[in-house]
């Protein structure tokens, strides 16, 4: 029987990951992999690892949650190592509880690789402290998603508190309700980040009051974190994140051979939005559904040749790069 690791990608930038996520993600056998894991990290796998997407869209699940535990105990029983590779932290609003027990009563062994989560990232990579000595001496994790009949101390959390709300996008005009009902200020600060940590991310700052119209008016959508608490007012203007040299700009990667892991945290350190794919008919084609899956999902306007020869036959065809990359 194998062993499966849980192990938290962390939120967004690669470099977020964990060594030991490092080191379990170079040993596994199979990866099962959600929407909100940055693919790049797959290139740590070695060549013989299968990859299994069990990514999630809103109202469109690719893998419901049962098919996913049948998955993990298939996988599971087998003699191998499996990870469950998730985005930001797997206990937190990972649903890692419910496949630990599919594990358990099957009696497969399993370990938990915590990572990084949305809070912190997002809030470091937008200059905004999540306790602060004069405004925040307490965190709440919590999610717009709540069960029917559950309630939240929105008053008492907040007051000299921080609270970070996990994909409230879409519910922000019932928190916003909820939030006034229970006397919070309309005034207290408000941040939204979208796509936190890479360099797709957009911050906008508002307050309760204002938070709804903002959201609408920039479009904001999901993976998307709201950050309630007079913390945010710390923000000041773009900070060290947005005043790197890259950060904004959508790069995508072309070489005719494996691209290196170090080559796309190069522009990851200066901000950049990075991916990174091999064409041509040697190109690792576990990949070929991972690039595809990306693709649809995001754009990117600069091109890099790492193979200079790769400039003449795609010059012409720019336009179409995020559609054909093979």
């Amino acid at each position: 029987m194998g062993k499966v690791y849980f192990v938290g990608a962390g939120s967004g930038d690669p470099e977020l990951l964990t060594l030991k996520g490092k080191r379990v993600l170079e040993s596994a056998d199979v990866i099962i992999y959600d929407r909100l894991v940055h693919p790049v990290l797959l290139y740590l796998a070695k060549d013989s690892a299968r990859f299994i997407y069990s990514g999630k869209y809103p109202k469109n699940h690719v893998l419901k949650q049962k098919n996913i535990n049948q998955l993990l105990l298939e996988e599971g029983q087998k003699d191998q190592v499996v990870v469950r590779l998730k985005g930001g932290d797997p206990g937190i609003f990972g649903r890692v509880g419910e496949e630990l027990v599919t594990l358990q009563r099957a009696g497969i062994r399993y370990e938990i690789v915590p990572g990084v989560t949305a809070a912190s990232a997002t809030s470091s990579y937008s200059g905004i402290p999540l306790t602060h000595r004069e405004h925040s001496s307490k965190v709440t994790l919590a999610t717009a998603h709540r069960q029917s009949g559950e309630s939240i101390d929105f008053k008492g959390l907040t007051e000299n508190g921080t609270m970070c709300l996990y994909m409230g996008v879409e519910r922000v005009a019932s928190t916003k309700e909820k939030l006034l009902e229970q006397g919070v200020s309309p005034q207290l600060p408000a941040a939204i980040i979208e796509w936190g940590s890479l360099g797709r991310q957009r911050t906008f700052t508002a307050t309760i009051q204002t938070m709804v119209e903002v959201i609408k008016e920039q479009q904001v959508q999901n993976p998307a974190l709201i950050i309630l608490g007079e913390v945010v007012s710390c923000r000041k203007g773009k900070d060290w994140f947005e005043q790197l040299p890259l950060f904004g700009h959508k790069i995508l990667l072309l070489d005719t051979e494996k691209i290196d892991f170090e080559t796309i945290l190069s522009y990851t350190q200066q901000g950049a939005d990075v991916y990174g794919i091999q064409v041509g008919e040697q190109r690792d084609q576990r990949f070929d559904d991972v690039h595809q899956r990306y693709l649809s999902d995001h754009y990117f306007e600069e091109v890099v040749y790492l193979n200079k020869e790769l400039a003449t036959i795609y010059n012409k065809q720019r336009d179409v790069l995020n559609r054909q990359f093979i």
